[in-house]
């Protein structure tokens, strides 16, 4: 079910950028989290990340998120530290099981929703990644705007 009125909001946020191969993602991520962890960072938040292109040749553009408790960070080592994170009007939607199949679909139902609303995509595909050691699950959202009137009329 599509969840047509969220957001993303949080405080003290680092954020780095990567370009891999779509098979390093778990490697990718790890090291985010390290290079968090080295900064002597604590975690205040779930990670989450954006895919910043459409992965055709196998490359993914993404950044990577996370709260933190500090309100500066010190050695970041080319992270970037944003004191506040927010994007508003998105569409979401929850993946409890088979991430790896269920996204595509989740995919799918979002820009299906995007289509039949007459809305457009504003913002890339985040992944919120939450839960606890029993149920894990991800909210992948999308911002959304309204398409110009010229557009509608066409």
């Amino acid at each position: 079910m599509i969840n047509p009125n969220d957001s993303i909001r949080f405080t003290n946020v680092v954020s780095s950028k990567y370009s891999f191969h779509y098979s390093e993602f778990k490697e990718v991520m790890q090291n985010f989290i390290e290079s968090v962890v080295r900064c002597d960072a604590s975690v205040n938040g779930p990670l989450f990340y954006s895919i910043n292109n459409v992965p055709k040749d196998e490359m993914v553009s993404a950044e990577f998120f996370i709260p933190v408790e500090e309100d500066q960070i010190n050695g970041t080592g080319g992270m970037k530290f944003h004191s506040y994170f927010c994007v508003e009007d998105m569409i979401s939607i929850c993946l409890y099981q088979n991430f790896q199949q269920q996204t595509e679909v989740a995919y799918a139902l979002l820009l299906e929703y995007v289509a039949q609303n007459q809305l457009k995509q504003v913002t890339p595909i985040f992944h919120v990644i939450t839960g606890d050691e029993t149920l894990q699950y991800v909210y992948i959202k999308m911002g959304v705007g309204q398409k110009n009137l010229e557009e509608l009329w066409k």
